[in-house]
């Protein structure tokens, strides 16, 4: 069928050999069974305030049906919302069943009561000042009015039937975000977001209210945002904290007035011999999630009563600030020695210490404290600040509920920390991070059964790094998870090269981090490295610890049970070092305990904990389970593992880990050398 005709031409004179009879002047698009939009005639551009050609490939958003007609709102440039009439027909395109909307824009019948009031509803939502918008249960938007277009600069006819956008770094407070939050139940009540973007890629802040809307029989039909630009308000409530010095939350002096007030200290300090000065930096633990959990509201009231309870057990000449989100700075000025801190501090955690009562529930709290001298530490008030920054976060490091002195040795370290994890986010681009594979004998065959990936970092500079120095590093930083995936995928490519090469099929262990463990996409990363490298499911294995899988057992279970659906090992690494509860360990989808190395090496090459291997190797063969020993590096331990009947061993007494091309020299040449064992 030729596809000029039925009026859907944007400009009948670009198309020369249609008659123009054929053309209808009317206002009409073509639209696929999916809603895009397949042609739209002259007249359609017109009433849509379209430029030549724009409508071409956009999505019809308004409901349609083949033989029923229905009124749409068009909203024009002036702000008036014109009502007219869509006729929607079944037309032939190209060889398959499209929809022909006519659009009559003519005028109305005389309006009866109810359509009156419609229309002043509708009138009300087009001129609110808020932005209205309306969603479906599947996140498609139904409604977008005039405030919602100006805050976001996104049109009504561009929005309608569209998803709603993730248009935030944070998910959860996107238009999206609010409105599944919504949906699974949270109410948003003037709730302030920063950051959601606008069309033009400007951040925004904004407040919002939600509510789920209901249908004539009560059932969820879809979520209602309201939200209100309060850009120029924050700008100047910043600007008048700025001039003020205080911070509007908890009427405390902000960071900048702390600052300034301790410049001026050691400014006095200088010109006459005075008492050391002592600044403290309070940092709340698990703020995040305490905050999280409980709203915005009650974590607001929360750092309220933090400040109130540190004012409390403060004298009158101390300084009590809030220098950042959860974080609160002091000030010292009556300290005698540096053992009256130490008592200061301690008092101030003891003050948390009691629960906060906040929502009708007991919320605990404890606190990181980093102190900081002068003028040992500094005698520069920023260099004071930076200084109890680094000893609170050394304090955060040791597991929180304490606090730290800052000394020149650890802020060393932290610093070739931070030249450290730099580094480490480019060594995957530059090429510096590879893959050793140690054997894992199979005892009763005396043959290399399977290898475990074990990950390297060669820095052109700093020489080999251990996986213990950078590893821990790559989990606190967030790069865990893109280390994990790379290894992974190496993993699974090696295997297929040596599959490749002519090598006995081989079995892949790949460690894999709590944090990864934690990831609902580490399946869909399992499948797809399986795929791009044409494995069997059964070749790959993923080592996972003890206490993460005890940390949150039922969830753990859930997620063993996704991954054993592709029909992979899964074992369980450094098997009894953790607090595991065996009536758990029976529910797990596992098939492999790996006994820990810390039970096997002893002095003088001996078993270290004979009882506790010789218990686990009879709880797996009771379980059905298979047993590998790590760390067998004598011909006394690999004869008590023979003698316990565990099924593989690993160790120095048998194989290092080997580069790619070693271990298949190792394999080609006849395996592992088998020791004299008494």
């Amino acid at each position: 069928m030729d596809r000029s005709v039925n009026g859907f031409l944007s400009d009948p004179s670009r198309e020369a050999g249609i008659p123009a009879a054929r053309l209808d002047p009317g206002a009409s698009l073509l639209v696929d069974a999916g809603g895009r939009i397949l042609r739209a005639s002259a007249a359609a551009e017109k009433l849509f305030f379209a430029q030549l050609g724009e409508l071409t490939g956009r999505q019809y958003g308004f409901p349609f049906q083949p033989g029923m007609s229905s009124e749409i709102e068009i909203l024009q440039p002036s702000g008036v919302r014109l009502m007219v009439t869509a006729h929607a027909h079944i037309e032939e395109w190209d060889g398959q069943a499209a929809y022909r909307i006519e659009i009559d824009a003519a005028g109305r019948p005389r309006q009866t009561a109810a359509r009156s009031g419609n229309d002043l509803l509708r009138a009300l939502v087009a001129h609110a000042p808020l932005a209205i918008v309306v969603a479906d249960l599947s996140g498609s938007v139904t409604l977008w009015n005039s405030a919602a277009v100006r805050l976001f600069g996104r049109g009504d006819v561009e929005m309608r039937g569209q998803k709603l956008p993730v248009n935030c770094s944070l998910r959860e407070d996107s238009l999206l975000g609010l409105f599944e939050r919504t949906l699974d139940g949270e109410m948003f009540q003037a709730y302030e977001v920063s950051g959601m973007l606008g069309d033009d890629g400007d951040a925004l802040d904004v407040e919002v209210w939600s509510a789920r809307m209901n249908n004539a029989r009560g059932l969820p039909a879809g979520v209602l945002l309201m939200l209100a630009d309060i850009g120029n308000r924050k700008k100047i409530e910043a600007h008048i904290r700025r001039l003020v010095g205080h911070d509007p939350l908890t009427g405390l002096p902000n960071r900048r007035q702390f600052q300034k007030q301790l410049q001026r200290l050691l400014h006095h300090k200088k010109q006459r011999e005075m008492l050391p000065i002592l600044v403290m930096q309070i940092g709340l633990d698990r703020f995040r999630a305490i905050n999280k959990s409980l709203g915005p509201q009650l974590g607001d009231q929360l750092l309220r009563d933090v400040s109130r309870r540190l004012a409390e057990s403060l004298y009158e000449t101390d300084l009590l600030a809030r220098s950042g989100g959860d974080e609160f700075a002091v000030l010292l000025r009556g300290t005698h020695h540096i053992q009256d801190a130490a008592r200061v501090t301690e008092r101030l955690r003891q003050c948390l210490a009691a629960p906060f009562m906040l929502g009708g529930q007991e919320i605990f709290v404890t606190a990181s404290i980093g102190l900081a001298v002068a003028p040992d530490n500094g005698v520069d008030a920023e260099d004071l600040v930076r200084a109890a920054d680094s000893a609170m976060a050394r304090a955060k490091e040791q597991g929180g509920d304490a606090y730290q002195f800052f000394t020149r040795e650890f802020d060393a370290q932290a610093r070739n920390r931070l030249v450290l994890e730099n580094a480490l986010r480019h060594a995957i681009e530059r090429g510096e991070l590879f893959l050793e594979y140690q054997p894992q004998v199979n005892l009763a065959q005396r043959t290399i059964a399977g290898v475990e990936a074990l990950l390297r970092w060669q820095h052109p500079e700093m020489g080999l790094i251990p996986p213990s120095s950078f590893v821990p590093l790559a989990e606190n930083c967030g790069l865990i998870d893109a280390i994990g995936a790379w290894v992974l995928d190496e993993a699974c490519r090696q295997l297929h090269v040596w599959d490749r090469a002519g090598l006995p099929p081989l079995r892949m262990a790949v460690n894999v981090s709590a944090r990864q463990f934690r990831d609902s996409k580490l399946r869909d990363q399992v499948a797809a490295a399986l795929a791009r490298h044409h494995l069997a499911p059964e070749r790959l294995e993923l080592e996972l610890t003890e206490s993460m899988l005890m940390r949150n057992t039922p969830e753990a279970i859930r997620m063993l049970e996704r991954l054993k659906a592709l029909r992979i090992h899964l074992s369980i690494d450094d098997f009894g070092t953790g607090f595991s509860s065996l009536s758990y360990l029976a529910e797990l989808p596992i098939d492999t305990l790996k006994i820990d190395q810390s039970f096997v090496r002893g002095a003088d090459g001996q078993i270290r904990n004979g009882p506790i291997v010789r218990a686990i190797c009879t709880l797996a063969a009771g379980l059905g389970l298979r047993t590998i020993a790590e760390g067998v590096e004598s011909p006394q331990q690999l004869a008590f593992m023979c003698a316990q009947q565990c099924d593989e061993v690993q160790g120095f007494l048998l194989a290092k880990p080997l580069a790619p091309e070693r271990l298949a020299h190792l394999i080609q040449n006849g395996g592992v050398v088998w020791p004299e064992v008494d």
